[in-house]
């Protein structure tokens, strides 16, 4: 609620926050995307989300084909 209008796309920061906690949070990123996608009227933010939300959903099946990979090696 700012006097300043809000920007067309997120800033670099706002990147490196969603790409650290995809990587280390994978399933907290996802909610993170789904909620914020869920009120975002901005169709460039809301695509930047959608794709946020698909990365930390393939990272998140890769973690468990990586993990029953390693479980059939055993």
């Amino acid at each position: 609620m700012s006097g300043r209008p809000e920007s067309e796309r997120y800033t670099g920061a706002e990147i490196a926050g969603a790409v650290l906690a995809t990587l280390f949070f994978p399933l907290i990123g996802l909610v993170a995307a789904l909620m914020l996608l869920n009120g975002q009227p901005n169709p460039a933010k809301r695509k930047s989300l959608r794709s946020w939300a698909w990365v930390s959903a393939g990272l998140m099946v890769l973690d468990v084909l990586v993990v029953a990979g390693l479980a059939g090696a055993l």
